[in-house]
């Protein structure tokens, strides 16, 4: 999912260029603030009357494209009244033959199409897309998206439908929970199925079918943020997320539900409110990822609530503990995403300085007490302060030494006391005991642990899909940690027999392949890799228009196998399917390469110049394909995603002068 929301992020940047270029057009700025502001005062109606009025009034044809502009925005964004977005969009291309900008035209189309996909008409939004595609020159980016756009719906439309029979086929079952999930995620997806308000329903219905599978949380959380981000429906929002943090409390996605409810009150201007919310976050979850932000925001509302002390000693901690390690990506969440560190580090500074109050000195004996005594909560409360107080010091550096393990170390203290406490129904403490063991294993690296941990979903709660996740992280640790293979393949070998219908029995199969694929025990290697092909097949979408699934790893790890077993009439052929069959496939140029390199030893140079040729125009522009080159065929030669073109222009330049 992450490579998705790349390609989503990418999208919308170029989208947004297209929307610059219309502003940059516009001569009434005063005017455009004011409706502006009041859409954040979230007055739609009078943003949408102001915007009427000036219609009204204004003759300049590009003013009254951006006023159209707006009020399908807020139609389509604030207020979902799509038929009249469609209308106000729909009115900017009227304007065509007067003049605007090609730009501002296809962004139109763009919208247009984004309108009839969140109406579910899909033939429509196609045929919006096609004009554009027909409309825009080859070289322009828009006739890119367009194809991109009219090949993602085609997709999900078709991976709707193959969900919609795993359902059927698996009702009841986790795989059908994973069905239901994907499709709500169809809907989500604005690039896909782009309609919010049906995700929220497709996500309801996992809940209402599967309370107590492991992708309730984040179905739950979803909703809120769909609420939340995309329908801009703020009170809804606030009590979703609460059924997060309320239902989910030990799941990641309550830190995250807890984080936007605080916004939302310090967005409108309920900084008490805020601040409880904050301090429940700082409580709960010491090891929440933007726990940065946290810091910086409980500052500014102690600030607007006049606690100069509790201001100074937030921002102190934000500017001390995580600033310096803190990426500029993360600048945004403070709203500084222009700056540099150097300007954030004197904005803080600047801050601090004029909140400067007494703060209380702790000793460095008493962080060192309560670490050994086994109190990490209170362990860790003390390091951060010792860390933003002596910063630069003996202290701090004994203190920065202990803070990684110590937020871990707290955190599984918070989880085994909802545990101790009988605060969780049987599917929460199960997933909970999965989590403590996920922490040992990731975050502290404490396999021994981590074992044990696991260990106990399957002793506690044996017959949950929990224990098929536990099972599983028992086998990868075997197997890649250990390096114990017999003992890795009989804990995957009791997840395919005792837990057929889940993913694990899925993704413990081809790990079964890849153990006997490493000890070259290669007949065995093929069986598990093709009952790997025979389950439901879940994809994964990635930028560029590829696709992954544990199939297809399997499918490619065949023509592999034969490959490496000296099979090479096997291996051809299995590549050839592959290739011919898998078209979405990251993998695609590590085929190629390889039948490249059967070609070439066979004595084909001119076939195997065509298979090197083919392969380096794939991985042009394509991170993807080139890792996967790096990652598949890096045991001939490649080291890294640097010498993949290296690796195959001296190929090719070998073949040439032969």
């Amino acid at each position: 999912m992450g490579k998705l929301k790349k390609s989503l992020l990418i999208l919308g940047m170029l989208i947004g260029i297209l929307y610059s270029m219309l502003m940059m057009s516009t001569s009434s700025q005063a005017q455009q603030d004011d409706i502006t502001s009041l859409v954040k005062e979230r007055k739609y109606p009078e943003a949408v009357a102001q915007l009427k009025i000036q219609l009204k009034t204004s003759t300049d044809v590009e003013t009254r494209t951006q006023f159209y502009y707006q009020l399908g925005e807020i139609y389509y964004n604030y207020t979902q009244q799509y038929p009249e977005a469609l209308k106000a969009y729909e009115r900017i291309l009227g304007l065509k033959d007067k003049g605007i900008p090609i730009a501002e035209v296809y962004l139109t189309y763009i919208k247009i199409g984004d309108v009839y996909s969140r109406m579910g008409n899909y033939d429509r939004a196609i045929q919006y897309f096609q004009a554009l595609v027909d409309m825009a020159p080859e070289t322009h980016f828009v006739h890119n998206i367009g194809l991109r756009k009219i090949r993602d719906i085609d997709n999900a439309l078709k991976n709707k439908k193959d969900q919609e029979e795993i359902i059927r086929k698996y009702k009841g079952t986790q795989l059908a929970a994973v069905a239901q999930f994907q499709i709500a995620e169809l809907y989500r997806t604005h690039s896909q199925l782009n309609q919010p308000e049906l995700a929220i329903t497709a996500y309801q219905t996992l809940l209402k079918n599967h309370p107590y599978d492991k992708l309730a949380a984040e179905a739950q959380w979803r909703i809120a943020h769909i609420r939340h981000t995309v329908l801009h429906q703020w009170t809804f929002a606030i009590d979703a997320y609460k059924k997060v943090a309320d239902n989910y409390p030990t799941t990641n996605f309550a830190a995250e539900a807890l984080f936007h409810i605080g916004n939302l009150h310090r967005e409108d201007s309920k900084y008490y409110l805020a601040l409880e919310v904050y301090d429940s976050l700082l409580a709960k979850y010491p090891n929440f990822w933007n726990m940065h932000s946290v810091y910086y925001w409980s500052g500014m509302c102690h600030e607007k609530t006049q606690n100069y002390s509790k201001a100074h000693e937030a921002y102190n901690t934000f500017l001390n503990v995580y600033l310096p390690n803190l990426d500029p990506i993360y600048y945004g969440q403070i709203e500084m995403y222009d700056k540099s560190l150097s300007e954030v580090t004197e904005v803080m500074e600047q801050k601090i300085k004029s909140l400067l109050d007494k703060i209380p000195h702790h000793e460095i004996t008493k962080l060192e007490t309560f670490t050994n005594e086994g109190k990490y909560k209170e362990a860790l409360s003390i390091a951060k302060k010792v860390i933003a107080t002596y910063p630069n010091t003996e202290f701090a550096k004994k203190a920065i030494a202990l803070l990684p393990s110590l937020k871990h170390l707290a955190a599984i203290q918070n989880l085994e006391a909802y545990i101790l406490n009988d605060q969780l129904n049987v599917a929460e403490t199960a997933r909970t005991q999965l989590q403590i063991g996920t922490i040992y294993e990731r975050e502290l690296l404490n396999y021994s642990k981590a074992v044990d941990a696991y260990n106990k979903v399957v002793q506690d709660h044996g017959q949950s899909a929990h224990a098929a996740e536990a099972l599983y992280r028992i086998g990868i640790i075997y197997a890649d940690i250990l390096e114990k293979p017999n003992s890795a393949i009989n804990t995957f070998n009791i997840i395919t027999t005792k837990y057929q219908n889940t993913l694990q029995a899925m993704m413990a199969t081809f790990q079964v392949g890849e153990i006997y694929r490493k000890l070259q025990r290669f007949n065995e290697a093929l069986k598990a890799y093709k009952t790997t092909i025979g389950y439901p097949e879940r994809e994964i979408y990635l930028s560029g228009g590829y696709k992954d699934s544990y199939a297809d790893r399997a499918l490619f790890r065949i023509g592999r196998v034969h490959f490496e077993d000296k099979r090479f009439t096997d291996a051809r052929f299995a590549f050839v399917e592959f290739i011919n069959t898998r078209t979405d496939s990251p993998r695609l140029a590590a085929a190629l390469i390889y039948l490249a390199i059967m070609a070439q030893e066979n004595g084909d140079n001119q076939q195997a110049l065509d298979y090197f040729q083919q392969s380096e125009k794939i991985i042009t522009n394509s991170p993807i394909q080139k890792q996967m080159v790096v990652d598949e065929v890096g045991n001939l030669g490649i080291q890294d995603s640097d010498s993949v073109t290296t690796f195959l222009q001296e190929r090719q330049k070998r073949i040439k002068s032969e």
